[in-house]
């Protein structure tokens, strides 16, 4: 019988991949639990602003004039420094350890927190101040509003980077046969976190002030940074030695600046418009700021590629799974902007008065969370699904259901319909989204090196939300220029919106989404061609390829060493 002794072991050989986990602490699961708490709060704030915004331009004193467009960078640049952080801190999270680059943006979020709840009293003074020592007289709820865009930047750049480091966590604590399920929870709270955020605070907002949604961030966050600072206590940190790509973080960051403000500059399409053909004006300052974020990233693009240490190994785009991976989120997530979209537009146009604008409200949540609830629910045997038939049958089946329910959707919505029949077809866009998350961040970070795991976990979030910030903008261009065409052809010429108009631009509308819900049906039948690309992922085939390594008798320590002959 071989001895075995736990003190001497043979160090010379290489130990096999772990496939149970990949490390002797706490369970994995409850290190999950834990950090999707504030991933959850941080995505929620993101659009929690969008409710409140009216009420908060009230208590600021803000002139809607002049003040409302500013108003709008409280979601806008939170949004903005949310992507940011993900790459910025992703990356970081690969040098300084997954715990601490967690804590640290957790502690960011909390500060900007309490920055929020405050934001017209201290640091308002405090700017206040600052702009009167430069001989400025600035208005002082002007100084208000910036303290208050301030502090959503601070609480975004904390949150934003909360979610590539747990999906990078979780590749650290569970072996990659089991990573599927974990990482698309972890996603699909993200996007259920946003998605709820706007129908928390209308309903919160009406019973409290608002400043009480940020204060409660504060408890929340204290008790979750000592539970994952208690918890994650013995727990190994992987490491990375090398520098950090400051010149490439930077021309990505400003990439990322022009394209958002270029992108989001249909926001402004609808503002002070009085006609159909005022519906196709484009703001004059879009394309200078997306052809800077075109020429930054080729700057990007020649830094990454000279850089010993890059911010983003392009290395990393050679890699099948992570390629195709990653194209899958981009297009999935454009679909599920579409989905995200569709549904309030065609349920808001049915507001006849200012008193159903709460049930509107209303019946808007609960048919997003039809497609969100169902999204993250799949995420479960997305993950099952992955692990026992590998990457890509979960991903094409999960995509052929979406295709069938914005086919539904596509055929079906009209003026008058049903929210029962909405909330059905958004069900199965849902699922059938939801059951991609898993295999996709699976896929992807499966094919990264263990030290590029937190930039990985980084592009894969940050692709799906290109995706549904490329859908918002160019949708809003398409749909609305198709409302004004449709619009002078029924009528003959631009009119007014008066009650005839408006009753055609509800009708219009109506026909519009139906032809964006048949374009996300062939959206996600296009997603199956990277799809399709994809290979491995079974678990079986996991351990076919890494089998245990047989346990080999000790070496006393003080054993000769005998030489073959």
């Amino acid at each position: 019988m071989t001895a075995r002794s736990d003190n001497h072991p043979v160090s010379s050989l290489p130990a096999a991949p772990d496939t149970r986990a990949s490390h002797s602490g706490p369970s994995p699961w409850l290190v999950l639990a834990l950090v999707s708490l504030p991933v959850f709060i941080g995505a929620l704030d993101l659009t929690i602003i969008s409710a409140i915004l009216p009420q908060v331009i009230i208590d600021l004193q803000i002139p809607l004039e002049s003040g409302l467009d500013d108003a709008a960078w409280m979601v806008s640049g939170y949004l903005l420094a949310y992507t940011i952080s993900m790459a910025v801190m992703g990356r970081y999270s690969d040098l300084i350890g997954r715990k601490r680059a967690y804590l640290i943006c957790l502690a960011i979020f909390v500060l900007g927190s309490v920055w929020v709840a405050i934001a017209d009293q201290w640091p308002a003074d405090f700017l206040y101040t600052l702009a009167r020592r430069f001989g400025e007289r600035p208005d002082p709820s002007t100084i208000a509003l910036i303290s208050l865009v301030a502090g959503r930047v601070i609480q975004a750049f904390g949150a934003g980077a909360l979610v590539p480091i747990s999906m990078a966590l979780v590749g650290d604590l569970f072996p990659p046969h089991r990573r599927a399920q974990p990482l698309g929870l972890i996603g699909a709270i993200d996007t259920a976190g946003w998605v709820v955020g706007h129908l928390y605070g209308g309903i919160m907002v009406q019973f409290v002030d608002w400043r009480l949604l940020f204060w409660l961030n504060i408890p929340l966050g204290v008790l979750a940074f000592g539970l994952i600072a208690w918890v994650l206590r013995g727990t190994a940190q992987q490491r990375s030695k090398v520098r950090y790509d400051y010149p490439g973080a930077a021309l990505f960051a400003l990439t990322l600046l022009c394209l958002s403000v270029g992108l989001g500059a249909n926001a402004d399409v609808t503002i002070n418009a009085t006609s159909f053909e005022d519906l196709s004006a484009f703001p004059a300052y879009a394309g200078p700021m997306l052809i800077g974020g075109g020429v930054a990233f080729a700057g990007f693009l020649l830094v990454e590629h000279r850089r010993r240490d890059p911010l983003i190994s392009l290395d990393l785009f050679r890699q099948r799974n992570f390629a195709m991976g990653n194209l899958t989120s981009v297009i999935s997530g454009f679909a599920l902007m579409i989905g995200l979209v569709i549904v309030p537009v065609l349920i808001n146009i049915r507001t006849e008065s200012v008193d159903t604008l709460t049930e509107s409200a209303l019946a808007v949540g609960i048919v997003m969370s039809a497609l969100t609830i169902p999204m993250a629910l799949a995420a479960i045997p997305g993950g099952w699904l992955s692990d026992r038939y590998g990457h890509r049958t979960p991903t094409a089946v999960g995509l052929v259901i979406a295709a069938v329910g914005f086919t539904l959707a596509g055929l079906t919505w009209v003026e008058t319909v049903g929210y029962a029949q909405m909330a059905l077809h958004m069900a199965l866009a849902g699922i059938g989204l939801g059951l991609t998350m898993s295999p996709t961040s699976a896929a992807v970070l499966n094919a990264a090196p263990d030290d590029q795991r937190g930039i990985a976990a980084a592009i894969d979030d940050m692709l799906r939300l290109l995706g549904m910030t490329l859908a918002a903008a160019s949708l809003t261009t398409i749909a609305l220029r198709r409302i004004s065409a449709l619009a002078t052809l029924a009528i003959g010429e631009t009119v007014a919106m008066t009650q005839e108009a408006v009753t055609i631009y509800v009708t219009l509308t109506a026909q519009v989404i139906r032809e964006l819900a048949l374009f996300g049906a062939v959206i996600c039948l296009l997603a199956l061609i990277p799809a399709l690309l994809l290979r491995g992922g079974r678990a079986r085939d996991f351990h076919l390829e890494h089998p245990p390594q047989p346990e080999l008798p000790s070496v006393p320590e003080n054993a000769p060493i005998f030489k073959n002959r």
